[in-house]
This record gives C-alpha cells, structure tokens and sequence, in this order.
C-alpha cells in the first residue's frame, strides 16, 4: 500500500526524454469503484493535466513515469468535474451516510498495483476505503 502523501508534488517523468513532464497535485477517485482513476498533474508539459491509472508507466516512490508527454491529457467527459479541485478529497469531512461526523481526510492509502483504496486517513483514525459512498463539494459520505 502506498499514501498519497508520499507522491504527492513527485516529478512525473517522461521515460522516452528523461525528462519531467509535470508534478503530482492530487488524486482523482471515483467513489463507485472505490479506485484511484488518475491524478491532477501541475505544471504539466503535456497537452492535458489529467493522468488516468491507464496512461501510468510506473508508480514508485520517487516519481511517476509515462511513456509520452502525450498521456498527461484533458480528461475524460465523465472524469472532467471529478478532476478538478472541487470534488478533491483531501481535507475534506467526512460523514457517514447517518449524517454522523468522523474527521477530516488527511490522506488515502491505496494499492499501487491497482489504484483500490484501502483507507481514507483522518485526523486521529480511519475509514476502510470499502466504505466509500460518494464524495460531493460538502462531504465524503461512507456507510455506517
């Protein structure tokens, strides 16, 4: 399992030029499939600043490689609002889906093999990334 906090601001490294291609901003999850689906990238040197899980060469711990400045691209219709920093789930509250108040997420966990999300890391515990519902502008909503 791999934290979002340890690649967070990484180099994204163009394996065909050795060069960087852009820095790793944030995480984009979709909710149903409990996933990370690809990150927001800054700086990017590429025609987009959406890398999908696809488009991923490598994840380690020093950077995320791509095999074409090409893969840093414009996101999909369907990924075009959750990518932006508006549905980021980083320091947002959490609730359940009572309406019960749990913390604020301070980091995800994940699988690097496939982008599952293990735990969403709050303050002084954490959520089983399993309980995930939805992640909207107010709230994330996981059940219990």
């Amino acid at each position: 399992m791999i934290r979002f906090s340890d690649i967070s601001g990484n180099p994204v490294m163009d394996t065909s030029t050795a060069t960087t291609v852009g820095r790793v901003e944030a995480p984009i999850i979709d909710p149903v499939a409990r996933k990370v689906v690809g990150f927001r990238i800054r700086k990017s040197a590429g025609p987009g600043s959406v890398l999908l899980w696809g488009a991923l060469a490598g994840l380690g711990p020093d950077a995320l490689t791509v095999n074409s400045v090409e893969r840093l691209a414009a996101p999909p219709d369907e990924l075009k609002s959750r990518s932006g920093k508006k549905l980021d789930v980083l320091k947002r509250r959490v609730l359940t889906e009572h309406g019960h108040p749990l913390g604020k997420v301070k980091d995800i966990e994940f699988d690097p093999a496939d982008g599952r999300v293990t735990s969403l890391m709050l303050k002084d515990s954490f959520v089983d990334g399993g309980r995930l519902l939805g992640i909207g502008q107010y709230a994330v909503v996981v059940t219990g």
